[in-house]
């Protein structure tokens, strides 16, 4: 058996994994308060006691030394589970779940992964070899502790039970484990919120380096080949986890959480406004897995249905656009992309809608319609109230009612305004611009630009080597700064020219055919701290509008 010296896992020696973590229990904490009035003595113990052991200093156990499944995880669990709980309170007053059920649950869900934490002495591995064996391990060191701090049985025992059911891999009928429907319920919220905490965490793709390295660990002590064997997924590399990232969401974790009853909807209540931010944080993380321009609309179709904010139907409209351009096969070739850039492109930016050509061109032409005006009457038309209000998450609404717009992209570059000016909305900035590639004149064009001097910059052109749109169509990476000051990419010369500051940048290329022939910019957050969420959700845009554009492109050559 490989053994070797662990490493302690240097965040928790970090102030700011400290204050990270101390900030979570007293969000949890404030929710007990405001629930149930108080935060009784051994709910208090009980999180202080586990951050004893995940940091070492109970006589034991070592330090918690695996990185994944750490004290933070567990807090986070602990946190949605709570908000679940409080979500349930509210709409099912018939069976409400009483402080005893909150501790019950917060107990569960800070030992449900404590099974990686080694006992004293042990310093083979950091814990990882755990990983198939860590939910029985888990439950034993509930089961002491609870008995210890005189915990009575029956809660005891429940504890270990829903504890239990967190090995997925194993997940039983959950009717004859709990005759309470509410102790039923309560497993159904800490096993749900176990996934969806780790989904919806803002380091998630990142971390799972840190899952791998648990993994390598069991492969090492327990003999990869013989895994298997036996059935068990052996990844080779990170990447290839990584790369998994998806069909791991949809086809286990969607599946899961509707055999566990979908208990995340009740997050969406007790955040109210229709919002569940952890469901948004999960589609953001999946965002980074959906940059193929090949299979990116799929990918946050299959997203949008799995999570319940649109139906089957609605998906197939907003895709038809897509395939048909996917089966054109006169479509721009990368050879001559420039050329069908300038002859056709930049002008249909520039050209104003043909009079005559429907009703509602006709109106803005008499100015009795704004195009937003106009845009809320396509919506209404294709999106009835009824199911607007039934699509929760508000920056997925965002993403849905752009796509149902950009179908209408023929009715001209007005719609591609619109749809930038709701993205300011939710990027809580102010201003945005679509900049496409000239590669004759060596410039960045502002071809469709929001915001109080859109007009100032329409059609201007930006130096392709200066300014950070040029730096992010050259590299095609995207690029945020909170502080255009400190960046030496950034060029001041559009600002003096039309009397604007720019404070922050988030700009995101534009791939077309897998070719970068542009950037989507948006300009000064009310804080000026664009995130990655921020970078995220523009991404999604930079995709949804890349290919529309290929169709404006086809359009155009086909004339």
């Amino acid at each position: 058996m490989a053994r070797k010296k662990p490493s302690p896992p240097p965040e928790r020696q970090s102030p700011v994994y400290m204050a990270a973590t101390e900030h979570t229990v007293a969000l949890i904490l404030d929710i007990s308060r405001e629930e149930y009035g108080e935060v009784p003595p051994r709910l208090a113990a009980l999180f202080s006691d586990v951050a004893d052991l995940y940091a070492g200093h109970w006589p034991s156990h070592e330090a918690c030394a695996v990185t994944y499944h750490n004290f933070s995880h567990s807090l986070d669990v602990c946190l949605a589970a709570a908000r679940m709980l409080v979500g349930w309170n509210r709409v099912e007053t018939a069976q409400p779940l009483d402080k005893k059920y909150f501790q019950m649950g917060m107990a569960a869900a800070l030992f449900h992964d404590s099974g990686y934490i080694k006992k004293k002495g042990d310093l083979a591995g950091a814990g990882g070899k755990f990983t198939l064996v860590h939910v029985e391990r888990s439950m034993e060191i509930a089961r002491e502790y609870l008995k210890q701090k005189q915990w009575p049985p029956e809660e005891v025992e429940a504890i270990t039970r829903i504890i239990s059911i967190t090995d997925y891999a194993k997940l039983p009928d959950l009717a004859p484990l709990f005759k309470d429907l509410r102790l039923k319920a309560l497993a159904q919220m800490v096993a749900t919120a176990d996934l969806v905490a780790q989904m919806a965490d803002t380091g998630y793709v990142q971390r799972i380096d840190d899952l791998f390295a648990e993994f390598k660990e069991v492969y090492e002590f327990e003999d990869s080949k013989t895994l298997s064997q036996s059935g068990t997924k052996v990844y080779k590399t990170v990447q290839e986890i990584k790369d998994g990232t998806i069909a791991f969401y949809e086809q286990f974790v969607v599946p899961t959480l509707g055999k566990l009853g979908r208990m995340d909807r009740y997050l969406t209540i007790f955040f109210g406004d229709g919002r569940n931010p952890y469901q948004e944080n999960i589609t953001a993380n999946l965002s980074d897995h959906l940059m193929d321009v090949r299979s990116h609309w799929r990918r946050i179709g299959d997203i949008l249905t799995d999570l319940g904010l649109a139906s089957s139907e609605q998906i197939a409209s907003a895709l038809a656009k897509q395939r048909t351009l996917s089966t054109q096969e006169n479509g721009p070739s990368v050879k001559n992309f420039n050329t069908l850039i300038r002859e056709h492109l930049l002008p249909w930016f520039t050209i104003r809608s043909q009079e005559g050509r429907c009703l509602g061109d006709i109106l803005m032409e008499m100015q009795a319609v704004e195009p937003k005006s106009l845009a809320k009457g396509l919506l209404a038309q294709m999106l009835p109230d009824s199911l607007y209000e039934s699509l929760s998450p508000r920056e997925l609404h965002f993403l849905l009612q752009a796509a149902i717009l950009l179908q209408n992209i023929c009715k001209g570059p007005w719609i591609l305004g619109v749809v930038l000016e709701m993205a300011n909305e939710i990027l809580d900035c102010e201003a945005s611009s679509i900049l496409i590639a000239d590669l004759d004149e060596k410039e960045m064009l502002v071809a469709l630009p929001t915001g109080p001097k859109k007009n100032a910059v329409y059609g201007k052109g930006i130096a392709m080597d200066k300014g950070l749109s040029g730096w992010v169509y050259r590299n095609g990476q995207p690029a945020r700064v909170c502080n255009v000051t400190a960046d030496v990419r950034f060029d001041n010369g559009m600002d003096k020219n039309i009397d604007f500051v720019t404070r922050s940048i988030l700009a995101v290329p534009l791939h077309v055919n897998g070719e970068c022939i542009g950037a989507l910019e948006a300009l000064n957050k009310s804080d000026d701290h664009f995130t990655q969420h921020d970078m995220n959700v523009l991404a999604i845009l930079a995709n949804m509008l890349a290919n529309v554009l290929v169709g404006v492109l086809c359009l155009q050559t086909s004339h």
